[in-house]
């Protein structure tokens, strides 16, 4: 390994990947990409669709969790909820449920009034479109869509379940417009495009990374877990980072790149000694500069509600799923039922509780019953079986592996509950301390009660009782007023709501003036010469939508800032 690198980005998630990628275009330039996980292609299930519920708490998922939570996560052992993320090339696109997926135009929008320069719809639309290979055969408009970019984005055209498009007729039923989710008005329903390309995942790695790897200026370490970014005089001069047992470190002459994502960049910045001050003197560690890193965390929160639907609706089964003929299709020429997570379409809807907002506040969606793991309680933590039922789990695994049902979800999109991430000790090996403060702000219940009732509004429809379908009994022990009651669905939500995998903000990005900022709109780290952070975690809020999308667009822009900077910055 050279000793010296022009660039080195740290991570090879969503965002790094394309980082990586982006800046090793410039054959003049050497990158160095550090990826704490192992290379995607030694786990082939990493690259079938219809896999995604066995990679979560494998060697390939960091598999963190939050501490015990007050106000949620009530039906969890200890109150905690687990929070997968990718350790592995790729990052957390390869443990997603592949929705492509960019939010509002009002989100970034409101970016920019928060301070964050260059960071409107209209500046950010060029970098989803550059990416992008669009193949969906539903929505084509060039203003919105590229193609030729390195992603390709699907409409799962090699399998559909026949609820994709019924759960899109149920939206219009209820006054909703069938919508591109993608053209930045996203109210409405519609078809969800995937990061799925020839019936196979198409992560960042695959995408980016795979493609550019016989660069002679691109060199990419896997198993290198950084522990620290070297500082001189306020200026990243290189990283340190552990192979085994071994510590090695690099030096970089122009910038560092951190790609580590929501969780690991704000770790990796106060293990340098970038953070708030007393919080990192209490630990032992020098605060080289005192910033608010590790605020600001939001997540999107995810409620489940299972139920019945009858054999019309072409939903099919775990034994179905699992029946080896899908394989051997899948094999033979990578069509079929194993060609689709699940997640088909999506709902974007407001609650009524805050009409003055533009974008929509729930995220909804109806998918079959195969998408949920059969082992819930393992996979969730669940820790009494008096709840077992209002999950929709029976401890007879027969009848869970024929059942043919399907699942409501509703997101809450723009939490007002905010958390932070701090360190548990200066030891690097240490998992943060993740305390996203869930359902603190009362509002946030409402929210959610309301994406519920909706669910129930869902299969009343003339569409859904087509089919017969039937939502399970939510009534909670120890509530009165019946299951769509305020005090049935507060207790409800409060047991069961769990993370939906969408954590934003603990390196804030904002203006001049914005004291709870980490990086400005450059994405360069407050008073650190040649270090910016490029990935969720710059986020100045959450998003209408899911976050990988968005986390490739954010990659996009922050390779440009690095190509096209001053050499003083």
């Amino acid at each position: 390994m050279s000793a010296v690198y022009d660039y080195v980005v740290i991570g090879a998630g969503s965002a790094g990947c394309v980082v990586a990628s982006r800046l090793s275009e410039d054959s003049n330039s050497t990158v160095l990409l550090l990826e704490a996980g192992p290379s995607d292609k030694d786990y082939p299930n990493i690259s079938i669709p219809a896999m995604v519920g066995t990679l979560q708490q494998t060697d390939i998922d960091w598999s963190f969790k939050t501490v015990p939570q007050k106000h949620a996560a009530q039906a969890y052992t200890d109150e905690k909820i687990i929070w997968p993320r990718g350790k592995v090339l790729g990052g957390s696109s390869c443990l997603n449920y592949m929705a492509y997926v960019r939010g509002h135009s009002a989100d970034y929008d409101s970016w920019e009034k928060l301070g964050c320069d260059g960071w409107g719809w209209k500046d950010v639309l060029p970098y989803f479109i550059k990416s992008e290979n669009n193949t969906c055969q539903q929505y084509t408009d060039p203003k919105f869509h590229g193609v030729g970019g390195p992603l390709t984005v699907s409409d799962h055209p090699s399998y559909r379940t026949l609820l994709t498009k019924e759960f899109v007729k149920a939206g219009v039923e209820l006054g909703y417009s069938e919508i591109d989710i993608n053209d930045g008005n996203c109210i409405g329903f519609g078809v969800c495009p995937a990061t799925i390309s020839d019936g196979a995942r198409n992560s960042t790695a695959r995408a980016f990374l795979h493609p550019v790897m016989d660069r002679n200026n691109l060199t990419v370490t896997t198993n290198a877990f950084v522990t620290k970014i070297l500082i001189e005089d306020n200026k990243a001069v290189g990283v340190e980072y552990m192979r085994g047992d071994k510590t090695e470190s690099v030096r970089v002459s122009k910038e560092v790149a951190l790609c580590g994502g929501t969780i690991n960049s704000p770790q990796i910045l106060m293990l340098s000694g970038i953070g708030p001050r007393s919080h990192l003197e209490s630990l032992g560690i020098e605060c080289i500069a005192d910033l608010p890193v590790g605020k600001n965390l939001q997540d999107h929160l995810l409620c489940l509600w299972k139920g019945s639907i009858n054999e019309e609706s072409g939903v099919v089964s775990l034994n179905e799923l699992i029946d080896p003929k899908h394989q051997e299709q899948y094999n033979s020429d990578k069509t079929g039922l194993w060609t689709s997570s699940g997640i088909e379409s999506y709902g974007f809807i407001k609650s009524g509780l805050a009409t003055e907002v533009e974008w929509p506040e729930l995220q909804v969606i109806a998918f079959p019953m195969y998408y949920i793991a059969v082992d819930e309680p393992k996979l969730f933590g669940i820790k009494s079986k008096d709840l077992y039922p209002c999950f929709g789990y029976d401890e007879n695994q027969a009848d869970v592996m024929s059942h043919k049902g399907f699942v409501f979800a509703t997101y809450l999109l723009h939490p007002k509950s905010v958390g932070e991430i701090t360190l548990a000790s200066k030891d690097p090996k240490e998992p943060p301390i993740i305390d996203p403060h869930y359902l603190e702000d009362p509002h946030d219940v409402k929210v959610m009660a309301e994406g519920l009732r909706y669910g129930k509004r869902f299969t009343e429809t003339s569409v859904m009782r087509r089919y017969d379908a039937k939502l399970l009994d939510l009534n909670m022990p120890g509530t009165t007023g019946g299951a769509f009651s305020d005090e049935n669905l507060e207790k409800y939500i409060r047991n069961i709501a769990s993370t939906v995998y969408h954590p934003t903000g603990t390196c804030k990005m904002g203006g001049i003036v914005d004291e709870t900022a980490v990086v400005d709109s450059k994405l360069r780290v407050r008073g650190i010469k040649g270090l910016r952070v490029i990935d969720a975690s710059i986020m100045p809020h959450s998003l209408s939508g899911n976050t990988n999308a968005p986390c490739i667009m954010i990659g996009e822009r922050g390779a440009d800032f690095i190509k096209f900077s001053c050499p003083d910055e």
